[in-house]
């Protein structure tokens, strides 16, 4: 598949990962921010409850029993703040996947759907020039990589497309959902 179709595959399916969708299986997935869509702490509460802090564990236990090793964050400070209360010791959700032994690199970028038509095009550009960047680190990383914003769509789905179009082992023609796509 090309970029685009994996974009589109991508934006099509990660809202329904559970807790990750393998884009490459068992080296390249994409998710929703953690407990993006729990059925309590999910949706776009400003601040999580510390009562959150074992699910968020539990997520993290989740993927890392997946495979994970390295996490690619593209989400801002301001949206990792929601998850302060949550990760009391460790100040942020970025230290909280270091101290459980995850290979975390950030590349804060704002999402461009929640941003004037004006904005839009800096932030086309910035994810455009990071796109080489990730791949790098996706090449030379640890165990699998996962890449998070917040919903999933507008940030992970085009980073995560230009590495699947450029990564061997990535053909999804197998794929059932792929097919039925590729068909419409």
């Amino acid at each position: 598949m090309n970029e685009a179709q994996w974009r589109g595959w991508i934006r099509q399916n990660v809202q329904a990962a559970d807790p990750l969708l393998w884009v490459i299986e068992k080296r390249l997935a994409c998710a929703p921010r953690p407990l993006r869509y729990h059925p309590v702490f999910g949706g776009r509460i400003p601040l999580i409850p510390s009562e959150a802090a074992s699910a968020l564990l539990e997520w993290i236990a989740s993927i890392k029993h997946r495979g994970v090793k390295t996490i690619m964050c593209l989400a801002t400070p301001g949206e990792m703040m929601r998850y302060a209360s949550a990760t009391s010791p460790h100040g942020d959700l970025l230290s909280l996947y270091r101290s459980s032994g995850l290979e975390v690199h950030s590349h804060p970028i704002v999402d461009p759907a929640h941003v004037a038509p004006h904005n839009r095009t800096g932030i086309l550009k910035q994810i455009e020039s990071l796109k080489p960047i990730v791949l790098s680190e996706y090449r030379s990383r640890a165990g699998a990589l996962l890449i998070h914003c917040s919903g999933g769509m507008d940030r992970t789905a085009p980073i995560a497309a230009y590495i699947a179009s450029r990564s061997e082992g990535s053909d999804r023609s197998n794929d059932p959902l792929i097919a039925y796509a590729q068909r419409m």
